[in-house]
């Protein structure tokens, strides 16, 4: 049997990487370690540029990304993330711990941000999703994963202050989101400002009768600050907001906001706007309304909340309120990074203002 053989390589940006490859031969079952310059020889070239790609340090052209890419999953090489902390005391990684990452759209859109403003600042990010269910964010939090990281950007739905104990002292952690556990760092957008927001933009556009869709108070912090925001404004305009009306939805995505309002029309409910509590429900609220033979916004009114990049591309265009994630991202990554590098900047709660984007969807054309 062949003797088992392991190589490592220091790369051009300091970092030793390894994986590992068993033998084509089914005679032997030699473990061989991957590194830099054996991707680089599959795909043709230099190890800089593979390591650029890897780390996501460099500007490589298009079509040599996706040949290193195919090397590094034919080989299935990756970075060795241990051997990076055991030099320099970190490991060069981020965790980012989320609910989800295909419902709604606005996780996927938040990932993506703080992979790339990570990447600018040569940290790399292992993304975690956790359904929203308090165990697997505590497992998230305190679990063996950890080990691989510096610090973590975290969004926790059920987290407590009781799960909190067994957290190691000064291990960094910026939350992101509506809820605020421990003494961690927190960004966030004003839930309630950006659905006051909204919805004085539906009244000023001439809504009478506005229908909010989706959220279930009882289980979302979300869900809780944007209703409060929404009848603060009912009330500032002299609006009976005790008799606001609301479809609740267990989840925050297009066929929940299509199947509301589908509800609501037949239940008989008099409505002449609809304000989605995320854009997914308002834009699965635009789709129920065509269903039914209602135009947006011709009939019914529509105004979402998030400013996800889709809302510019349907049809009509959706109104909505962006939540500033490219800002959030950027004020996280920032407070994260001062805490892993042993800072005492000021942290605490930051707090960003939202801010309203309005397009076709609150626009009648006379």
């Amino acid at each position: 049997m062949a003797r088992a053989a392991a190589r490592s390589r220091r790369g051009p940006v300091g970092g030793t990487f390894s994986s590992t490859r068993t033998s084509s031969d089914p005679r032997q079952e030699a473990t061989i370690a991957i590194t830099l310059r054996d991707v680089a020889e599959l795909a043709g070239v230099s190890i800089k540029t593979v390591s650029e790609v890897v780390n996501r340090t460099g500007r490589v052209a298009p079509a040599t990304t996706a040949r290193v890419e195919e090397a590094v999953a034919r080989l299935g090489y990756r970075p060795n993330l241990s051997a990076r902390r055991l030099r320099s005391g970190r490991a060069g990684a981020i965790g980012l711990v989320v609910p989800e990452l295909g419902t709604s759209g606005y996780f996927a859109e938040l990932a993506e941000l703080v992979v790339s403003q990570a990447a600018r600042r040569g940290m790399a990010v292992l993304i975690e999703e956790t359904e929203g269910v308090r165990e697997r964010e505590r497992e998230a939090l305190l679990g063996p994963r950890r080990s691989q990281l510096d610090g973590m950007l975290l969004n926790a739905l059920r987290l407590t202050d009781d799960d909190l104990p067994d957290v190691p002292d000064g291990f960094p952690v910026v939350l992101l989101g509506e809820r605020q556990v421990g003494g961690f760092d927190r960004v966030a957008f004003d839930n309630a400002a950006a659905a006051r927001l909204a919805t004085a933009h539906l009244l000023d556009a001439g809504a009478r009768r506005i229908l909010v869709v989706g959220g279930d108070p009882a289980v979302s912090d979300s869900a809780t600050q944007r209703l409060a925001g929404h009848r603060a404004a009912l009330e500032a305009a002299g609006r009976p907001a005790a008799g606001a009306m609301h479809v609740v939805t267990t989840q925050w995505d297009h066929e929940s906001g299509l199947a509301a309002v589908a509800r609501a029309l037949a239940a008989g409910t008099d409505f002449d706007a609809v304000l989605g509590l995320n854009d997914a429900l308002a834009i699965g609220a635009v789709r129920g309304l065509l269903d039914a033979g209602r135009r947006t916004p011709q009939d019914v009114l529509v105004a979402g909340i998030d400013g996800l990049h889709t809302t510019g591309f349907t049809t009509p265009r959706l109104t909505t309120v962006d939540a500033r994630r490219p800002d959030i991202v950027a004020r996280a990554l920032a407070l994260l990074l001062a805490r892993i590098a042993g800072g005492d900047d000021e942290g605490g709660l930051v707090e960003l203002e939202p801010a309203l984007v309005v397009r076709e969807s609150t626009t009648r054309t006379s």
